[in-house]
């Protein structure tokens, strides 16, 4: 495995992310098995889940997938149950939205591509793609830019129940509380912004994120 796994024989439980933040993937990379709980209790309060935090020409921005509210359902509904929206082609306005920020920066034009299965028309997909659908793709895009090579997996409540002795980081808010500055294209005029989304680290740092992430 590589330097990043710093507990090669620890599994980890982890909430789905939508891009999620640095801190999110540092934990990630730590553990030599990682758990997603793909079967995770909807709760409207976790905005993560759909929600990741980008900085453009003028601060701090907020990239959000408007999901459908689960309903109908014979049991207590999980994020497997919200159908992500076409609702303001927000996927355009994702993708607008990275390139303003992030079109200067070096990678850029080099990775945006990568997540071409992530930042399309929900009804492009083979199946109407939930909250964990598009969670789960755009982590696999994460992980492979980023290199890891540990085991991570999504898993159902069973599957989750069932795991042994393992690291509960389903409530962790994934804060960096003294998070060393890396290159920001708009540092000089903004500051730094600490704990963005991984895209943030992925489209300023290019191979150089798994670098930073190595000294968290």
């Amino acid at each position: 495995m590589t330097p990043l796994v710093k507990f090669p024989d620890t599994t980890a439980i982890l909430p789905p992310r939508y891009m999620g933040q640095v801190g999110y993937y540092a934990a990630m990379a730590r553990y030599g098995h990682v758990v997603v709980d793909a079967a995770l209790r909807y709760d409207k309060r976790q905005k993560d889940v759909h929600r990741c935090e980008i900085a453009d020409t003028r601060g701090l921005l907020r990239l959000t997938v408007p999901l459908g509210k689960p309903h109908g359902c014979d049991h207590a509904p999980t994020w497997n149950d919200a159908a992500v929206s076409t609702h303001d082609e927000w996927w355009r306005q994702h993708l607008v939205a990275l390139e303003s920020a992030y079109g200067r920066t070096p990678y850029f034009e080099f990775l945006i591509d990568k997540f071409d299965g992530v930042l399309r028309s929900p009804e492009a997909w083979d199946a109407w793609p939930t909250a964990v659908d598009l969670d789960r793709v755009a982590d696999g895009v994460v992980r492979s830019i980023l290199g890891f090579d540990n085991d991570v997996r999504w898993a159902d409540a069973k599957e989750v129940a069932d795991i042994p002795a393992a690291v509960d980081l389903r409530r962790a808010d994934f804060t960096l509380p003294s998070q060393p500055p890396y290159r920001q294209i708009r540092a000089d005029r903004l500051g730094f912004h600490p704990n963005l989304s991984i895209l943030d680290l992925i489209f300023n740092l290019g191979p150089e994120a798994p670098l930073y992430l190595l000294d968290l």
